[in-house]
C-alpha cells in the first residue's frame, strides 16, 4: 500500500534528502552564518585549495603514473574521482 502512494524511488532519494538538509539548516543559529560570512576570504581559500589544487595534483600524478605504466587507467580515474 505504501509503495503505491509514496513512490519509494522518489521519496527515499529526493524528498528524504531535501527534508534532512532543510531540518539541519533550520537548526543553525544566525550567529554561525555571520561568523562564516566574516571569514569569507578564508573559507574561499580553503575551498579553492581543496577542490582546485589537491584535485589538480592528484590528476597530474595519476596521469603521469598511467603514462609510465605503473597503474591502470581505471585506477587512475578512481584516484581522480576520490580527490574531487
Amino acid at each position: 500500500l505504501g509503495a503505491v502512494y509514496l513512490a519509494p524511488d522518489i521519496t527515499s532519494t529526493w524528498i528524504a534528502v531535501i527534508f534532512i538538509f532543510i531540518m539541519a539548516g533550520l537548526g543553525l543559529k544566525t550567529e554561525e552564518f555571520s561568523k562564516a560570512f566574516q571569514r569569507l576570504w578564508f573559507n574561499t581559500v580553503v575551498q579553492v585549495f581543496n577542490f582546485g589544487v589537491v584535485s589538480s595534483v592528484v590528476f597530474g600524478v595519476s596521469r603521469a603514473l598511467v603514462g609510465i605504466n605503473v597503474i591502470s587507467q581505471s585506477l587512475a580515474d578512481g584516484m581522480v574521482v576520490c580527490a574531487a
